[in-house]
Parts: structure tokens; sequence; C-alpha cells
């Protein structure tokens, strides 16, 4: 049965951004495939007659708007009575051949790929920077292996890129496609899969080195690969193939689909969709605003002004009307040429349809003289339910970005301390290598002073929580993990350049390194003063990192939180309160912490109950 980790954070929405290959197809199609799409949820929405549709629950409207030179078009979907709150479907389209589709959910339910970014992907040749965006897994060949380079390398990418390597074992080839095709089903239109033969696999390794996919592995790749830089590989996770083979495929798949929503939800808006969405905004806030309003006796009694002969005979007759973006001009700015000929043009709309005032009720009568327009009570009640929702998203969006800027601020400030005490431990340490090579020159031995490091001394990191949780199972002699596993995935989907992992598994180091000392007789006090004033031949980790214990208000509003299982020769209730803990990392909103409990006194040993997100505390949003 497949299920879904409760636990897991960040983004749930859907993302796409889509270019064209065809841009003059590209607003017709989205607004038939939006309105086939509305059709399949039983919603008869003809978008020729109407831009609006509103019934209990439901509200879909076609917005169309001119900028510059190119059209744009807006088609949503605003379901706000259903059991999982209110889902919102929005695309955004130009005529220069773009498209930006988003699902949200107002209660953070996953939103599975939609039906309309399938039926876009169908309909169009779409892609992301290079390639084409298909709703299927592709499977390249040495021949693709250039084109493959290009692409994971491309700064202009917005989706990700996961790689599926293959060996020599060609029984093994169809069904691992066939598995790449399940884990990956939830990522299409946000992210491109692919995979390799043995020959791509091998060659694609040849070109990129440690940024390469193994055989039977599947490797995520952010835009902007660069392998010419090491460090750089760390960004761009791998699953092994031991994972492949014993994790569930609905684990897999939520795990790649999250990976995809969190990438996307971070990345930038192309300048080109701000400016568009931004456009629809203004408009909508004016039409509501104007919906509220009366015309003036001014309005009424204004002196029609009709344009001179000369200014309407120097179009030539068969010309198309060039559609005057009215909203865009700033009239503190606009010259004075400009904002006369907008109000030429209003002019003259007001004399050619004998209106007074252009409003919907004024020109719905004009151009149907025996259509009924709606009362003033129902345009207003109809505005003050498109006014309230307007509002509550408003506040949804101040609340949101009010959240971001204080975690934002409060990363910031961890950042900042965490980069002056590694600066700190960065100079003590060049320090005593100078002097170290001072010493072994003295003795003339040359190669050891300035020689390299060989690369058995170097630390070997695990890949993620999971795998540093693996091998302290195997090795329980001094560090014990009570945990749940899970908690840690979370941290594992979110810490993309591995630094929470190496954190956690320097803070492991540190607490072997106290019981150590302590069984030594060279230390009798806790880890927290360890840290702060280790003994000489003993390793640790910076002591800003370390938190001794939670604070009495924490503790008591959300001490259950820290409550976690340990041994009945620890506690005869099998679990304990663990308030001491290291700070991983400044990930968002997850700054992962690692509570441990120390038991040396009793057992000789450390329990680590939890390596996840921040549990909660007095700060948290």
């Amino acid at each position: 049965m497949e299920t879904e980790d409760p636990d897991a954070l960040g983004p749930r929405d859907y993302r796409a951004f889509m270019r064209t290959e065809t841009p003059q197809l590209t607003l017709p199609t989205v607004q038939d495939q939006f309105v086939t799409w509305l059709r399949d949820k039983g919603i008869d929405f003809d978008s020729t007659n109407r831009v609006e549709f509103m019934a209990r629950g439901v509200r879909a409207s076609v917005v169309e708007h001119t900028r510059g030179h190119d059209d744009y078009v807006r088609c949503r979907l605003v379901e706000s009575e259903t059991p999982q709150g209110t889902w919102c479907t929005e695309v955004v389209a130009s005529s220069a051949g773009w498209i930006d589709l988003t699902v949200t959910n107002s209660e953070g339910y996953f939103v599975a790929v939609p039906k309309l970014a399938r039926y876009l992907m169908q309909a169009l040749d779409v892609r992301d920077a290079s390639m084409q965006l298909l709703d299927e897994v592709k499977q390249w060949d040495i021949n693709e292996v250039d084109r493959l380079v290009e692409l994971l390398e491309d700064q202009d990418r917005h989706g990700l890129v996961f790689v599926a390597g293959t060996g020599d074992e060609p029984d093994l080839y169809e069904a691992f496609r066939k598995r790449v095709s399940t884990w990956t089903r939830e990522v299409f239109g946000m992210a491109q899969s692919i995979v390799l033969t043995p020959r791509a696999t091998q060659m694609l390794s040849d070109r990129l080195g440690y940024h390469a996919v193994g055989p039977w592995m599947l490797r995520t790749y952010y835009p902007g690969v660069a392998p010419a830089q090491i460090v750089d590989s760390r960004r761009h996770r791998y699953l092994t193939t031991a994972t492949l083979a014993n994790e569930k495929d609905w684990r897999l798949r939520q795990l790649l689909a999250n990976t995809a929503r969190r990438h996307a939800a971070t990345r930038l808006d192309p300048t080109e969709v701000i400016r568009a969405k931004r456009a629809f905004a203004r408009a909508e806030t004016r039409a509501l605003l104007a919906a509220f309003g009366e015309p003036t006796p001014s309005d009424r009694d204004r002196t029609e002004v009709v344009p001179s002969p000369a200014v309407i005979s120097a179009a030539p007759t068969d010309a198309k009307p060039q559609a005057l973006d009215l909203e865009d001009i700033d009239t503190d700015r606009a010259e004075p040429p400009a904002v006369a000929a907008a109000e030429a043009q209003l002019d003259l709309i007001r004399l050619v349809l004998g209106i007074t005032s252009i409003t919907r009720v004024a020109l719905e009568q004009a151009i149907h003289p025996g259509h009924t327009a709606p009362s003033p009570e129902s345009l207003r009640s109809g505005a003050l339910q498109a006014a309230s929702l307007r509002i509550k998203e408003q506040l949804d969006r101040i609340e949101e970005l009010e959240d971001f800027r204080r975690d934002a601020v409060r990363a910031l400030e961890d950042q900042q301390l965490e980069r002056a005490e590694l600066q700190d431990d960065l100079e003590k340490s060049r320090r005593t290598v100078r002097w170290l090579r001072d010493r072994f020159a003295e003795m003339s031995d040359y190669e050891t002073a300035f020689g390299e490091a060989p690369e058995d001394t170097l630390e070997t990191y695990p890949a993620s929580c999971v795998e540093l949780i693996d091998r302290l199972g195997k090795d329980q002699d001094v560090l014990v993990f009570t945990g749940d596993r899970n908690k840690a995935r979370v941290v594992d989907d979110a810490d993309t350049l591995q630094l929470a992992v190496r954190s956690a598994w320097e803070a492991c180091i540190a607490l072997r390194e106290y019981v150590r000392a302590r069984n030594d007789g060279n230390w009798d006090n806790g880890v927290d003063q360890f840290l702060k004033n280790r003994p000489e031949g003993y390793d640790g980790i910076s002591a800003g990192k370390h938190g001794a214990t939670e604070t009495a208000v924490t503790m008591k509003q959300f001490g259950g939180e820290r409550i976690f299982p340990v041994p009945a020769e620890v506690s005869s209730e099998q679990v304990i309160a663990m308030k001491a803990h290291f700070k991983l990392a400044s990930i968002g909103m997850l700054s992962p912490r690692m509570h441990y409990h120390d038991d040396y006194t009793n057992t000789g040993k450390i329990y680590i109950g939890y390596i996840g997100r921040h549990l909660t505390n007095t700060m948290t949003n």
C-alpha cells in the first residue's frame, strides 16, 4: 500500500515553466487545452463568449492582456469548497512563446502532475533549455552524451534533470528502465528524466568525473553543473544501487517528486513572467476598485474630445488598430503626447459607442442593446466576493513573506556566527600547519613538511543522514541511535550540499572523542565544556554548534517533542528528554538538529534520539 510521509517538509505545489518552439500557437493552444481540461472536470466553459464562469465553490476565468508587442493570457480555476481546502490552477502564457503553470493547495496537500500539464506537453513542442519536455522517460545512447553534458551545464535551465546510469547486465536494463518511469512519474514538466545505456553511462563518467552517475544509480542534476569544480559535485545528489534496490517504490517517487517541487519553488521566476503576472494583478485590482465606484457628475457632463482629422487619417484604413496598454502607462513619468494619445482613444470610444463612462455595464448595453445588464447590486456582490478572495490571497502572501524574512534574518545571523567561528578555527589550523612545516623543515624532512596529506587520512563522510545512521548501527560501543530514521530522510531531501550530514558526522566524532577523553581520565565534565575547553590531543566541533539545553519556556510548551526512546538500562520508562543538541545547518525553515542524551556516568554511552528538522520552540513560525 502506498502512503505519504507525513513529516515530509517543503513546498508541495506544482510549478512548471516551459518555452515553445511555435510561439504563434502558444496562446490559442493554451486556451483550447484549458477549456478541454475544464470540460474533463465537468465545467462547461466557452472562452469565446465569456471570460468568467462561476458556480458554487468554482470560479474559472480566461483573461487577455497586451503589453507592448506581446499578448498574454491568464487561465485560472479556483476550487474553494473541497475536502482538501482550496485548489488554484493558473496558467500564464505569452505570444513570445512561454508558459508558466502553477497548481497550489491552501492546506499544503501534495499536488500531483496535473492533466493540464500533460495536455500542454502533448499539444505543443515545449522545452526547458535545449531539451524537449515529454511526459515520459527518455533513453539516450552515446550519440546523445554531448547534448546531455551541454544540458547539464546550462545555467538557464529551470528544471532538474534526473539521470539513471546502467551497467553491462542486459537482463536488468528493461526492468530498471520501467522502475525509473515509476519513480519519476510525478516530476513531468518540472524535471526531465533520462536513462542512459551502459555505453553512454561510461562515456558520461569519462566526461564528468566526480559529477558522473554510476551504473544502476540515479543522480539529480541542478542547473549549472560545473565539472571543473569538485565541490560542486556535492550539490548533485545521487541514489545508490542499494537505496534503489531496498527502498519502496512509493518512497523513491515521493523523494524525487518533493525534490523537484522544492527546486521549482526556490528557482527565481523569469523576469518576463513576473512582469506579466504583475500586469494582470494591477488590471484586476483596478477593475475591482472600479466596480465599487459610481460615475461622478464631472464624468457625466464631461465634454467629449474627438481627435483631429489629421490624427484619425494618419493610419491606413485597412490597418489593424494598435492596442494601447493604458494600464502600463505611468502618468507621473509618461510624456504628454503619450497621455494625450491615451485620452484621445478613450474619448473616441465614448463618442462612437455613445456612452459617457467606460464601464462593463455601459459597454455591454452599447454592444448588445437587447441585453439586460446585471443590476448594480449583483455587480457589487460579485465584486465583493472577488475582492474578499483577493484580500485573503494578499494576506496569505504577506504572512508568507513575513515568515520568509524572519527565517532569512535568523539564518543569516546563524551563518555569520558560524562563519566567524570557522574563520577562527581556520586561522588556528593555518598557524599549526605553518609551525609544523617549519619544524619538519628544520629537521630536513621536506617531504613531510611540504607534501600533500595521503588520501587515506581524509575523512570519509557519509553521503546522507540515513547512511550515517547505518554506520552508527554497525558500531554501537559508544554511540547508539534510537530515533526514527524517517525524520532524517526529511533532512536528506533538503541537504543538497551535504552540509547537515557532514556537521552531524563531525558531531558524532566529537562525542566519541569526549567519551575517549573521559575513558583516558583526561576529562570529567560534560560535553558542552569539553567542546569549549578541549584537552590536547582530542578532536571536536565548534562549540557554537552545540546547545547544552533548552529554555524553560520551550520545555514547558514543547517539551513533549523532545522525548525520545532509550533502552531500559538508561530509563525504566524507556524514554527520556533530550535537551542537548547540535545545530547541523541553516537550510531555510528546516534548520536541522541532532538531539542526544549523555549517559556516560551510567552505561558509558551516548544515545542519539533524533536527527531531523528543527523542533518547535518559541521562535518557530
